[in-house]
């Protein structure tokens, strides 16, 4: 990026976007140095009118659609291509194999350059599920360049002489797209069916994942073939019923079809497609795994790998696999074909002498990423660099600045920290090493690691005397975890390890080694960190002597590349550090004090009385009250308990205390919370900020103010039998017997009212002098005139300046403003309007005073005289909503009683009439009256419609009191 930046006006405003440097730009019709506006919001890319010059565009409109041309008349595409796909672009043509022509003489059934389309023998037509209730889909086709028509025209031929195409009529209709191939002039039929895959049932996808897939190669097997089978998704025959579903609109003059057609095999573009053709083609090659033993299959989709010990297995288990293909009706591509060598790539891998490294396109692709102007290239760095995250040792550490940069509601920030990240990760590529293939006979060590927060890895397999890396693992520590003292950090970094190597190493042996002694810990847990539901589940994973076993440190540790330089003597004894750091203040107590000099007991009450919530504190001794205060109206339970205790501990500064609490809240603060929050921050499990931060943090720092200290948890609400029920007792009692005694206020600066005195001479308008000659009046004094009951008529304008002056000082109500009007013997034209303009435009009020309720005249709202006739219908919102269902429409026998309850996606008024055609009818008939509180989705035209069509009554209802009944029925019933 250079340091030239631009002001750029849009739709939504005028940003400044920075320039690249001057860059070599290949236009097909020649390179020319180029610089380029980088501007991450905008959805497709977009040619300058100085890039248009260099190329010599020509633009022409014509009946068909725009058309763009150079200046010799030769058409201009773009090609776009995702980051993870751009590798594709810098991979060099491999040269054709001189013995592929071998093969396809003596298996040319199982070659698309002999065999021609494939199509599967032994597998029915796939159905393809919509999901209920929904309604085709129609989508225009896009306008098309001439040029590129005429590129996809020979595909759609013979697709139509294959097969694959059929004409047909169909409510459905999704859009074709062309796209041009790399470095190539010709084009391909792409069609758009993210419309159709909203629409479709989902199945669970199987395909397998990249990332373990080749875990299951032994390092000794190191002779391979791949092949790419060709248009495979073709292979597979699509039900009749389902071919509609992907129909698309197609003008050819030449054949003379202008209509739809649609796919008679199973599509690409279809969510579906991958997961379908995985499953078939396993079950078709399950055969030939069963007969090759000595061979390795693995399968990815279309990708097939072979892997055999030596040349002649390879040789013998390729035949065989091209004759099972062609028997099956599978067809592989030659021109993509590795057969028999020592060396392939296969899925963005280079295997090579039992290991595997990064191709150099891949490398390629992330080193020439220009550095993230936005959140979003943030995370398609991420998302690029992440796939190689195996070779890059640490790379959760290295990039923890990068995934700052990427969290929402933030403005996006490039620190220097981020800078030195992004080179990091760039320069750790460059030299990124060879990984040995998981040999699941063998054991495997995982050296493990934490540092600042990240937990890194190392797993290894013994190669002779040395020990070869088979991935580097790394990843962030929890927010849980992150609150942790430094002993159990790694408890946790190990258990994080130990789950990712489980997927790389097949459930085999591991053989563990860690810094700190944590099979100790674990069996012998700390009693104050972890939650009963962690620890067991950390047991359960790392306590397994069959399979894991834990070995003393090394002298050098991969995970952090570091030597250990004193391994004679322990650092420290995990126990005893965890011992150490249990609480806040090493000598609170949570048992009496034996030498105490103070024993007191604190108590806050937080109860609801006539719709008003009142609090306060108290400081108690057995017989008397030390402190006591009434707190806010509206203080927390939680609140209320925290600051009697901290003000006990500020009142026994320099002595010997004891301090009775009845709140766990409070007792846990002091001894267990503190201290995690003094690690993790002033944070939840959630990593969301607490609640109460500012009396924790004033609990925590009058921690140290007593002497001596001792905070100890009492029951509550026992009788007063023994001293420290009477204590509690006394302090229950103060407290709540002072909540409701007035608080301390605080005194506010009133804003200044304005002047107190009337002008000299009044200026009324035309408008007010009209309104006086209607009113009889009694006399004129210096132009102010008086009615006959002595009230100086004011002018509008001053009228209302006096009411803003009036209720910026009072904030009263419009009546009583009004009245205070009246009693000064004033007189204002329109007041009650000018009163009620005022009040209503008040910010304050706005903010402090409730919401007036319209009353409405009440409704009419008959029972039924048997189950099922008469209904009353409501929506309720579901929070947290779960899966897309947010809301819960209810309905209530107004007879019974019964409630009926369906989660629902939307609240609109289709989804009322699907659940009474579905629901209701089907078990209960048809109703006679239907009543609902007159909301949107009950006054809409559908709705309306559909009671109109069925016969029940349409009633609305405007009662509040209704409403509140059916939702708090509903959740009665648990629905």
């Amino acid at each position: 990026m250079s340091k030239k930046t631009s002001w750029v006006h849009g739709a939504t405003g005028i940003k400044k976007y920075p320039w690249t440097t001057q860059r070599t730009v290949d236009l097909g019709t020649g390179k020319v140095s180029h610089s380029f506006l980088v501007i991450p919001e905008s959805p497709c890319p977009l040619l300058g009118r100085d890039l248009l010059t260099k190329m010599g565009a020509q633009i022409h409109f014509e009946p068909e659609g725009p058309k763009i041309t150079d200046s010799q008349n030769r058409p201009i595409s773009i090609l776009t291509v995702t980051l993870e796909d751009e590798y594709r672009l810098h991979q060099e043509q491999k040269p054709p194999d001189q013995e592929i022509d071998s093969w396809l003489q003596r298996f040319p059934e199982a070659w698309a350059e002999t065999g021609g389309l494939g199509l599967a023998k032994h597998r029915p037509a796939i159905f393809v599920e919509v999901k209920p209730g929904t309604d085709p889909v129609r989508v225009r086709q896009y306008p098309m360049p001439l040029e590129a028509r005429e590129g996809i025209t020979p595909h759609i031929h013979r697709l139509l002489d294959q097969g694959v195409l059929r004409a047909c009529h169909s409510s459905w209709n999704t859009p074709l797209l062309p796209v041009r191939k790399p470095n190539s002039t010709d084009y391909r039929p792409v069609q758009d069916l993210r419309e159709v895959n909203k629409r479709v049932m989902d199945i669970h996808p199987t395909v397998p994942n990249p990332y373990t897939l080749l875990s299951a190669l032994h390092p000794e097997k190191q002779w391979y073939t791949v092949l790419d089978l060709k248009d495979a998704f073709f292979s597979l025959p699509l039900a009749p019923k389902s071919q509609g579903l992907f129909a698309f609109q197609w003008t050819d003059p030449e054949r003379g079809i202008n209509g739809q057609l649609t796919w008679t095999r199973l599509p690409q573009g279809f969510k579906n497609s991958p997961t379908l053709f995985d499953e078939a083609l396993d079950e078709d090659l399950g055969e030939y795994r069963r007969q090759h033993p000595e061979i390795t299959l693995l399968q990815y989709v279309d990708d097939l790998l072979i892997a055999a010990r030596s040349p002649e297995t390879c040789v013998q288990g390729t035949e065989d696999l091209s004759k099972t293909l062609g028997e099956l009706g599978y067809q592989a591509s030659a021109t993509k074909a590795q057969i028999c060598k020592s060396e392939v790539t296969y899925l963005g891998y280079l295997l090579k002498g039992g290991q595997r490294w990064l191709t150099k396109a891949r490398k390629e692709t992330i080193l020439h990423i220009p550095r993230p102007q936005s959140t979003r290239q943030v995370r398609e760095f991420l998302g690029s660099a992440g796939f190689c995250r195996l070779w890059i040792p640490g790379f959760a550490e290295l990039a923890k600045p990068l995934y700052q940069a990427t969290k929402e509601r933030q403005p996006f920030n490039w620190t220097e920290e981020a800078e030195l990240a992004f080179q990091q990760i760039k320069t750790a590529l460059l030299s990124a090493p060879a990984l040995g293939l998981p040999d699941v006979s063998k054991p495997f060590h995982l050296y493990v690691d934490e540092s600042k927060g990240v937990a890194k890895a190392v797993l290894t397999q013994y190669l002779g005397p040395w020990q070869r890396p088979v991935a580097y693992l790394s990843k962030k520590l929890d927010s849980v975890a992150a609150g942790w003292p430094p002993c159990l950090w790694i408890i946790a970094a190990t258990a994080l390890m130990v789950r990712d190597a489980d997927k790389l190493i097949m459930g085999q042996e591991l053989r563990v080694i860690t810094p700190h002694a944590i099979e100790g810990v674990l069996q012998q847990p700390p009693d104050r960190w972890m939650s009963n539901a962690r620890l067991t589940h950390y047991q359960g994973l790392l306590l397994n002597p069959l399979r894991i076993t834990f070995l003393p440190p090394t002298s050098l540790n991969p995970a952090s590349l570091l030597p250990n330089p004193d391994l004679d003597a322990p650092f420290h004894e995990c126990t005893e550090i965890l011992a150490q750091v249990h609480g806040v203040r090493e000598d609170l107590q949570d048992c009496p004090l034996p030498d105490t000099e103070l024993i007191w007991f604190t108590d806050g009450s937080s109860y609801v009385h006539q719709g008003q919530r009142y609090a306060g504190a108290a400081i108690t001794s057995e017989t008397e009250v030390i402190w006591v205060e009434p707190l806010p109206p509206g203080t927390s339970a939680q609140r209320a308990e925290l600051i009697p205790l901290t003000q006990a501990l500020t009142l026994g500064a320099e002595k010997k205390l004891t301090v009775y609490t009845d709140s766990r809240y409070a007792f846990a603060t002091a001894h267990i919370h503190g201290a995690i929050y003094r690690e993790r921050g002033l944070l939840t499990a959630e990593g969301k900020e607490i609640k109460n931060k500012q009396e924790i943090l004033a609990l925590l720092t009058a921690l140290w103010k007593p002497k001596k200290l001792a905070i100890v948890h009492c029951p509550g609400h026992q009788k007063p039998t023994t001293p420290i029920a009477r204590g509690n007792f006394l302090a229950d009692q103060t407290s709540r017997s002072i909540a409701k005694a007035p608080s301390q206020l605080l005194a506010l600066q009133l804003p200044d009212p304005g002047p107190r005195n009337l002008p000299c001479f009044p200026d009324y308008t035309e408008q007010d002098r009209e309104w006086m000659d209607t009113l009889p009046l009694k006399q004129v004094k210096n132009g102010w005139r008086t009615d006959i009951n002595d009230q100086t008529i004011l002018p509008e304008k001053l009228g209302r300046q006096v009411l803003e002056h009036i209720h910026r000082t009072t904030h009263l109500g419009a009546r009583r403003m009004i009245d205070l009007i009246r009693h000064a013997k004033f007189r204002i034209r329109h007041i009650a309007e000018l009163a009620s303009d005022v009040t209503t435009n008040c910010k304050a009020c706005q903010l402090n005073n409730a919401c007036p309720q319209t009353q409405t005249a009440a409704g009419i709202r008959c029972r039924g005289t048997r189950p099922g006739i008469y209904w009353e219908i409501d929506f309720t919102e579901i929070k947290p909503g779960k899966y897309g269902y947010q809301y819960l429409l209810v309905f209530v026998d107004t007879f019974s009683g019964w409630t009926e309850a369906f989660p629902t996606k939307r609240e609109t008024a289709q989804v009322v009439a699907k659940k009474i055609l579905e629901e209701i009818l089907p078990r209960y008939g048809f109703p006679v009256q239907i009543g609902s509180d007159n909301g949107p989705a009950f006054v809409a035209k559908p709705y309306r419609k559909f009671t109109r069509k069925f016969g029940p009554d349409y009633e609305n209802c405007t009662r509040q009191d209704l409403r509140r009944r059916l939702i708090h029925s509903s959740r009665e019933t648990g629905s």
